[in-house]
Parts: C-alpha cells; sequence; structure tokens
C-alpha cells in the first residue's frame, strides 16, 4: 500500500529538520555549490519550516492508518470505511507532497542560477545511489 512508505517519508522529512543534522554544516554540499553560509541558514531554517509545516500531517496520516489497520484487523470491515480511510491517507499525503513541493522551491530560489544548475547532476546521483551501491556489493565499483 502506498501508504506504508508514505508515512516514514513525511516522519523522516519532520525528524530530519528536528534533528541534529539540520544544525550540521553540509560542507560537502557547500563547496559543490559554493553555498554562502547565509545561503545554508537559510536552507536549515527552511527545512526547519518544513517539519514543522508537515508534523501535523504525519499526524493524521499516522491515525487513519492506526484506524485502518484496526479495521481491517476486524471480523468483518466495513467496506465504505476502509475506503474512506484509503482515500484521506491518499489525499493526506498529496498535501504532504504539495508541502515538500512548496519548500523544495522556496530552497531553490535561494540559490543562484548557476548554483541551480548543478542540482540536476545532485538529483541524478540520487537516483543512481541504490544501483551504484550495489555495484560495490558485486565488485564492479569500488566505494569513495
Amino acid at each position: 500500500m502506498i501508504s506504508r512508505f508514505l508515512l516514514p517519508l513525511l516522519a523522516g522529512a519532520v525528524l530530519f529538520a528536528q534533528g541534529p543534522c539540520a544544525k550540521a554544516q553540509p560542507l560537502d554540499l557547500k563547496v559543490f555549490l559554493n553555498l554562502s553560509d547565509a545561503q545554508i541558514q537559510g536552507l536549515v531554517q527552511l527545512q526547519l519550516q518544513k517539519g514543522q509545516t508537515l508534523q501535523p500531517v504525519v499526524q493524521q496520516v499516522a491515525q487513519a492508518q492506526q484506524q485502518l489497520q484496526q479495521i481491517l484487523a476486524s471480523p468483518n470491515p466495513d467496506p465504505a470505511t476502509v475506503g474512506q480511510l484509503v482515500i484521506a491517507i491518499t489525499s493526506l499525503g498529496q498535501q504532504g507532497q504539495q508541502i515538500t513541493g512548496s519548500f523544495q522551491q522556496q530552497a531553490s530560489n535561494l540559490l543562484q542560477p548557476d548554483q541551480q544548475t548543478k542540482l540536476p547532476p545532485l538529483q541524478l546521483a540520487l537516483e543512481l545511489h541504490a544501483a551504484a551501491l550495489q555495484a560495490v556489493f558485486l565488485g564492479l565499483l569500488n566505494a569513495p
């Protein structure tokens, strides 16, 4: 079910924004994008705000998932109630994606145009991360 992946994703965003990683200086990224300290501070602040904004959505998803699990565990789950909860969870997921997208746009707006042009290679690296780790595991590549 999609919601199994949604809750950890949203919760991770909230926890990341609240955890010590949000306060650490991302030195590799700072060098790669040539970020100023003010830009990093702005990006960290946006992550904190995103976590605060997502927190109620994450809580609502968790509550709806818990209700859904309880109903599905009952001997005769009501299909209408199950459907309503699935729709609610999906809607909350879309709301979370909209919030995340809005904050990603705000973060991107903090960058200069030359810095923004360096984001697509980072996105590609992120997409290839799992495959690269598998290649290291199978001896095709050496880890850095």
